[in-house]
């Protein structure tokens, strides 16, 4: 079982079901409530400890309630909370999410302050015991320190490369060794619409696969010293319910089985086919499938897998 450590954020959706919104000031009986949780290190966390590797979740938090069901969901979830951490006087992130009879959402989010706390007291030396370092951008200084512990330690080190100022994207793109951006995170990175371009400013920074999901356009990348130039990767036909935290159950696959000894190739064919089926889903992480629910996919789609985590 290959050990992934998941650096960045963690947050808590109280989720609202109503009938419709109200118009003006008025109180509203909800007929469903969760709390559900998110971040996209923690998602990804959940979701690699769903594929079968053993995965470990390190990030900032308030020493608030909403702390406490974040870890307690977590750990319930197998992920390893040890560098799960509390911090006096600062603040968790949560939202409130209502959603009507039509399956609208109107969010109400808080990206807590405790996404400032220092990164200091993360434990870099167990990176070198690791199979992978996934980080997203919400918590830039634990990202760095991450990814640099692992570059350092020769372990495999992917960025989650989503929406960010351009600095702190470039700074992580630099450590990285893979780095797949969103189309919003590619543009805010390259500062163009441009994809081949923006990629290719990635590769320039020292990344060996750079790449861009983009939801049903499927996945395009180019890798580094290969001839084949950009590649394309359809995304898996499939009646898509809830596209919530797909993002982040694709970059825990793809790390998972990066890991594992699979060409970059079939680590992204194993990503796409995770979140196809996450898609299928509600509820976000909790939509994550299991190993042998993609491996299913793969090969009824004739698609060839990775090495898997064995």
């Amino acid at each position: 079982m290959k050990k992934i450590i998941c650096v960045g954020h963690s947050a808590l959706d109280r989720v609202f079901t109503v009938a419709a919104w109200p118009q003006g000031s008025a109180k509203v009986v909800a007929t469903g409530f969760a709390e559900i949780g998110g971040g996209m290190a923690a998602n990804a966390a959940v979701a690699v400890a769903r594929l079968g590797g053993e995965a470990h979740y390190w990030g900032p938090a308030g020493a608030d309630g909403v702390a406490d069901v974040m870890c307690a969901q977590l750990r319930a979830a197998g992920v390893d909370v040890s560098g799960f951490r509390r911090f006096e006087g600062l603040q968790s992130s949560t939202s409130a999410i209502l959603i009507d009879g039509r399956g609208e959402r109107l969010v109400v989010g808080f990206r807590g302050t405790a996404l400032v706390a220092p990164a200091e007291w993360l434990d870099l030396v167990q990176i070198a015991g690791a199979g992978a370092v996934l980080v997203d951008v919400r918590w830039p200084q634990g990202a760095l320190a991450g990814l640099r512990a692992a570059r350092l330690a020769g372990v495999t080190g992917v960025l989650d490369g989503d929406t960010a100022e351009r600095s702190i994207l470039v700074s992580l793109a630099k450590e990285a060794g893979y780095a797949l951006f969103s189309e919003a995170g590619l543009a805010s990175f390259s500062g163009s619409g441009e994809i081949e371009a923006g990629l290719r400013q990635a590769l320039a920074l020292g990344v060996r696969v750079a790449a861009v999901t983009q939801g049903e356009g499927g996945v395009r990348w180019i890798e580094s010293g290969k001839a084949d130039g950009l590649q394309h990767l359809a995304a898996h036909t499939v009646p898509v319910v809830d596209t919530l935290a797909a993002g982040d159950v694709f970059h825990a696959a793809f790390a998972l089985e990066l890991a594992c000894g699979t060409t970059p190739a079939d680590a992204l064919r194993f990503a796409n086919a995770a979140a196809a089926i996450k898609c299928t889903r509600t509820d976000g992480r909790n939509g994550c499938p299991s190993r042998e629910e993609v491996e299913r996919l793969l090969r009824d789609s004739g698609r060839p897998a990775g090495a898997g985590a064995k």
